[in-house]
């Protein structure tokens, strides 16, 4: 397996990833195209934004994307996904783990060592009313925990809707750290990440989004 940061929305490999992207993700969940063309091409945060594609034979397998927010030496995994034909064959993992990777490069380039931490989000059991959504939400939750992500079970945690006419959603917060870090440490780099992520990444109204931490108490 072979993977390809992507920096140029001209890539080839950008439109393909894209294209199993809107594969996988219902368009009432998904992001618009504008907001990775905006992460790849806005000069604040162009610089330290990921789009990882991972490759099998020249066939596009799986895809994630991140930022690295480089004041508080922390990182938001924004996207993990795998194409459906090539589901359990160890991808997921090694995207992640590759993804992981760069952003810790990006943290080496700014302060000379790994991120403290890296953050993502995933959906939990309690967001799925059927039993095929629960199962899923509880393989992705052994899956992060495996790879030594842990639900942050005392945020309520809540991330404001792809589709911005509907109201926030509620979402489960998996925190990796690198280091031994207190909740004086963590608050301060979720916020960062948050901002970086859905106001200069999203282009979420500013107050809104303020908001929204706030009432998690961030």
């Amino acid at each position: 397996m072979n993977f390809e940061v992507v920096t140029s929305i001209d890539d080839p490999l950008f439109k393909k990833a894209l294209e199993m992207y809107e594969d996988i993700f219902k368009a009432e969940v998904r992001e618009d195209r504008h907001v990775f063309i905006h992460s790849l091409t806005s000069e604040y945060i162009k610089k330290h934004y990921i789009f990882l594609v991972g490759l099998i034979d020249d066939t596009v397998v799986s895809l994630s994307t991140g930022h690295y927010e480089p004041t508080t030496n922390s990182a938001f995994i924004i996207y993990l996904m795998t194409h459906p034909e090539y589901r359990n064959q160890r991808v997921g993992g090694q995207t992640l783990e590759r993804i992981e990777a760069e952003l810790h490069k990006h943290a080496q380039d700014v302060h000379g060592r790994d991120a403290n931490m890296i953050m993502l989000e995933s959906f939990g059991e309690e967001s799925y009313e059927n039993n095929s959504g629960k199962e899923e939400a509880i393989l992705r939750k052994n899956f992060f925990n495996r790879h030594g992500y842990e639900v942050q079970q005392d945020i309520p945690y809540i991330q404001p809707n792809p589709q911005k006419s509907l109201a926030p959603t509620p979402i489960d917060l998996y925190i990796k750290q690198y280091l031994p870090l207190q909740k004086d440490v963590i608050s301060p780099s979720i916020r960062s990440c948050y901002i970086n992520k859905y106001i200069h990444g999203n282009e979420n109204n500013r107050e809104f989004v303020y908001e929204l931490l706030e009432s998690m108490d961030l």
